[in-house]
């Protein structure tokens, strides 16, 4: 697994003033829980872990204070967000780790071969993209590799088909199926299924059910935390 050292400077102003300010001085805000450890509001420089949001790495963070004084953690990305438009980072959460202590992360799955089955003239399905693992950090692969070559119309491959390196524990149930192929046929039947459940009729809602919205009209929604 990839390792990385990046810098964080501690803030202590929070809130989304903070945060805007935060963002206009070319940095992001955020934050880094976990293992028992009191959360430590930090800004970043966005650029230097962007390209890393969905690789698992490990960071060796470098905590600085207005001081000047460092203190350092090592962790993994745990969370993010960003601008639905812009598509910018706006916020990362780290989360503690120890190197020697199993984590639960999400891993990518990689379809290997070509299924028999859509030499076939069937059509290969995909239905999970990732899996969930508990591994040590330095164990924890890039991704999961399932050969599909063997798949015939018909046939599907789930979690308890997979192979996974000595000390890997599933997190995600073994039932799950990963891949199938089946025939066009069956993919359109699906699709009109689908259509019909989009095109059925709303439920008209009583003046009961309106008068419960007007009352939860007025609730105050929570603001996350920056």
């Amino acid at each position: 697994m990839e390792r990385h050292s990046i810098e964080a400077e501690l803030r202590t102003k929070t809130g989304k003033g903070a945060a805007r300010q935060i963002r206009r001085s070319g940095l992001i805000p955020g934050v880094v829980y976990g293992r028992g450890n009191d959360p430590r509001a930090i800004k970043v420089d966005p650029q230097n872990i962007e390209k890393l949001l969905l690789s698992n790495a490990i960071f060796d963070l470098t905590f600085v204070g207005e001081d000047g004084k460092e203190d350092e953690a090592v962790v993994i990305i745990k969370d993010y967000q960003k601008d639905v438009i812009k598509r910018n980072l706006l916020h990362v959460d780290f989360q503690f780790i120890s190197m020697d202590e199993k984590i639960t992360v999400s891993v990518p799955m990689h379809l290997e071969g070509e299924a028999a089955g859509v030499r076939d003239g069937g059509v290969l399905q995909q239905l999970l993209r990732e899996i969930e693992i508990d591994a040590l950090p330095a164990e924890i692969p890039e991704e999961i590799t399932i050969d599909i070559s063997e798949l015939e119309v018909g046939e599907s491959l789930s979690v308890a088909d997979l192979e996974l390196p000595e000390g890997i524990d599933l997190v995600t149930g073994s039932d799950e199926v990963i891949v199938t192929v089946v025939t066009p046929t069956e993919l359109i039947e699906e699709d009109e299924e689908e259509e019909e459940e989009e095109f059925l009729e709303p439920e008209v809602i009583g003046e009961e059910d309106e008068e419960d919205e007007e009352g939860e009209e007025g609730a105050d929604e929570p603001e996350p935390w920056e």
